[in-house]
Protein backbone atom coordinates (compact mmCIF):
# COMPACT_ATOMS: atom_id res chain seq x y z
CA UNK A 1 0.00 0.00 0.00
CA UNK A 2 1.36 3.38 -1.00
CA UNK A 3 1.59 6.63 0.94
CA UNK A 4 3.05 5.25 4.14
CA UNK A 5 3.38 7.57 7.11
CA UNK A 6 6.98 8.13 8.17
CA UNK A 7 6.32 9.85 11.49
CA UNK A 8 7.53 8.13 14.65
CA UNK A 9 4.04 7.78 16.03
CA UNK A 10 1.99 4.77 17.13
CA UNK A 11 -1.12 6.06 15.35
CA UNK A 12 0.78 6.70 12.08
CA UNK A 13 2.34 3.23 12.29
CA UNK A 14 -1.07 1.63 12.88
CA UNK A 15 -2.52 3.56 9.92
CA UNK A 16 0.24 2.14 7.73
CA UNK A 17 -1.31 -1.27 8.38
CA UNK A 18 -4.97 -0.51 9.02
CA UNK A 19 -5.55 2.80 7.24
CA UNK A 20 -6.97 1.44 4.00
CA UNK A 21 -10.76 1.44 4.31
CA UNK A 22 -11.03 -2.20 3.16
CA UNK A 23 -8.60 -3.51 5.74
CA UNK A 24 -10.76 -3.05 8.83
CA UNK A 25 -13.73 -4.49 6.97
CA UNK A 26 -11.71 -7.65 6.34
CA UNK A 27 -10.72 -7.75 10.01
CA UNK A 28 -14.40 -7.25 10.91
CA UNK A 29 -15.38 -10.19 8.74
CA UNK A 30 -12.73 -12.36 10.40
CA UNK A 31 -14.18 -11.46 13.81
CA UNK A 32 -17.61 -12.40 12.45
CA UNK A 33 -16.19 -15.80 11.48
CA UNK A 34 -15.28 -15.45 7.78
CA UNK A 35 -12.21 -17.44 6.77
CA UNK A 36 -12.54 -17.93 3.02
CA UNK A 37 -11.74 -15.63 0.13
CA UNK A 38 -15.29 -15.89 -1.20
CA UNK A 39 -16.80 -15.00 2.17
CA UNK A 40 -14.64 -11.90 2.47
CA UNK A 41 -15.48 -10.88 -1.10
CA UNK A 42 -19.23 -11.50 -0.78
CA UNK A 43 -19.58 -9.82 2.63
CA UNK A 44 -17.60 -6.68 1.79
CA UNK A 45 -18.09 -6.24 -1.97
CA UNK A 46 -14.34 -5.72 -2.45
CA UNK A 47 -12.96 -6.47 -5.92
CA UNK A 48 -11.18 -9.83 -6.12
CA UNK A 49 -7.81 -8.38 -7.12
CA UNK A 50 -7.92 -5.84 -4.31
CA UNK A 51 -8.99 -8.54 -1.85
CA UNK A 52 -6.10 -10.72 -2.91
CA UNK A 53 -3.69 -7.81 -2.37
CA UNK A 54 -5.16 -6.96 1.04
CA UNK A 55 -5.12 -10.56 2.28
CA UNK A 56 -1.51 -10.90 1.18
CA UNK A 57 -0.65 -7.63 2.94
CA UNK A 58 -2.47 -8.63 6.16
CA UNK A 59 -0.69 -11.97 6.16
CA UNK A 60 2.68 -10.24 5.62
CA UNK A 61 1.91 -7.87 8.52
CA UNK A 62 1.02 -10.78 10.81
CA UNK A 63 -2.69 -9.90 11.18
CA UNK A 64 -3.89 -13.01 9.32
CA UNK A 65 -2.34 -16.41 8.83
CA UNK A 66 -3.10 -18.36 5.68
CA UNK A 67 -3.73 -22.07 5.97
CA UNK A 68 -4.13 -24.57 3.14
CA UNK A 69 -7.39 -26.41 3.85
CA UNK A 70 -6.84 -28.57 0.75
CA UNK A 71 -10.38 -29.19 -0.35
CA UNK A 72 -10.45 -30.11 -4.07
CA UNK A 73 -6.99 -28.76 -4.80
CA UNK A 74 -5.31 -25.86 -3.10
CA UNK A 75 -7.77 -23.82 -1.07
CA UNK A 76 -6.90 -21.39 1.66
CA UNK A 77 -8.53 -20.18 4.82
CA UNK A 78 -7.49 -16.98 6.59
CA UNK A 79 -7.47 -16.75 10.36
CA UNK A 80 -6.70 -13.91 12.74
CA UNK A 81 -3.36 -14.29 14.47
CA UNK A 82 -2.78 -13.18 18.06
CA UNK A 83 -1.81 -9.78 16.63
CA UNK A 84 -5.05 -9.71 14.65
CA UNK A 85 -7.21 -10.82 17.59
CA UNK A 86 -5.61 -8.02 19.64
CA UNK A 87 -7.56 -5.60 17.41
CA UNK A 88 -10.75 -6.64 19.21
CA UNK A 89 -10.76 -3.59 21.49
CA UNK A 90 -10.10 -1.28 18.53
CA UNK A 91 -12.94 -2.84 16.55
CA UNK A 92 -15.37 -2.65 19.47
CA UNK A 93 -14.40 0.96 20.18
CA UNK A 94 -15.00 1.87 16.52
CA UNK A 95 -18.36 0.09 16.50
CA UNK A 96 -19.46 1.80 19.70
CA UNK A 97 -18.34 5.20 18.46
CA UNK A 98 -20.11 4.74 15.13
CA UNK A 99 -23.28 3.39 16.75
CA UNK A 100 -23.42 6.47 18.97
CA UNK A 101 -22.19 9.28 16.73
CA UNK A 102 -22.85 8.11 13.17
CA UNK A 103 -26.10 6.14 13.50
CA UNK A 104 -27.43 7.32 16.86
CA UNK A 105 -29.06 5.48 19.70
CA UNK A 106 -31.83 3.18 18.61
CA UNK A 107 -30.47 3.00 15.04
CA UNK A 108 -27.40 0.81 15.61
CA UNK A 109 -26.77 -1.57 12.69
CA UNK A 110 -25.00 -4.07 14.98
CA UNK A 111 -25.49 -4.23 18.71
CA UNK A 112 -22.80 -5.60 21.00
CA UNK A 113 -24.25 -7.92 23.62
CA UNK A 114 -22.69 -9.88 26.47
CA UNK A 115 -23.21 -13.53 25.49
CA UNK A 116 -23.78 -14.64 29.08
CA UNK A 117 -26.42 -12.02 29.96
CA UNK A 118 -27.76 -10.77 26.62
CA UNK A 119 -27.26 -7.22 27.92
CA UNK A 120 -25.51 -4.48 25.90
CA UNK A 121 -21.75 -4.27 26.35
CA UNK A 122 -20.92 -1.08 28.28
CA UNK A 123 -19.16 1.71 26.41
CA UNK A 124 -15.39 1.17 26.47
CA UNK A 125 -13.64 3.68 28.66
CA UNK A 126 -10.10 4.35 29.77
CA UNK A 127 -9.49 3.44 33.38
CA UNK A 128 -6.57 3.88 35.73
CA UNK A 129 -4.99 1.01 37.65
CA UNK A 130 -7.59 1.41 40.42
CA UNK A 131 -10.40 0.96 37.88
CA UNK A 132 -11.46 4.61 38.00
CA UNK A 133 -12.64 6.22 34.75
CA UNK A 134 -10.20 8.54 33.00
CA UNK A 135 -11.12 11.40 30.70
CA UNK A 136 -8.92 12.93 28.00
CA UNK A 137 -7.66 15.57 30.43
CA UNK A 138 -6.52 12.84 32.85
CA UNK A 139 -4.08 11.31 30.36
CA UNK A 140 -0.59 12.70 29.80
CA UNK A 141 1.34 12.11 26.59
CA UNK A 142 5.08 11.58 27.13
CA UNK A 143 7.82 10.63 24.68
CA UNK A 144 8.63 6.94 24.85
CA UNK A 145 11.95 5.18 24.34
CA UNK A 146 11.37 4.95 20.57
CA UNK A 147 10.38 8.60 20.10
CA UNK A 148 12.10 10.65 17.42
CA UNK A 149 13.57 14.06 18.18
CA UNK A 150 10.58 15.67 16.46
CA UNK A 151 8.16 13.68 18.61
CA UNK A 152 10.07 14.61 21.77
CA UNK A 153 9.97 18.32 20.83
CA UNK A 154 6.27 18.12 19.98
CA UNK A 155 5.32 16.45 23.25
CA UNK A 156 7.54 18.76 25.33
CA UNK A 157 5.58 21.69 23.90
CA UNK A 158 2.28 20.40 25.38
CA UNK A 159 3.52 19.63 28.88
Amino acid sequence: MANRHTQTCAIAAALNILGDHWTLLLVREAFYGATRFGEFQRNTGIAKTLLSDRLFFLEKEGIFRKEDVGERGTRYAYYLTEKGRALETVMIALMQWSNEYVYGRGKEPVQLLDRSTGKPVPQLQLRNRKGEALGAMDVAFRAGPGASKATRRRLESIE
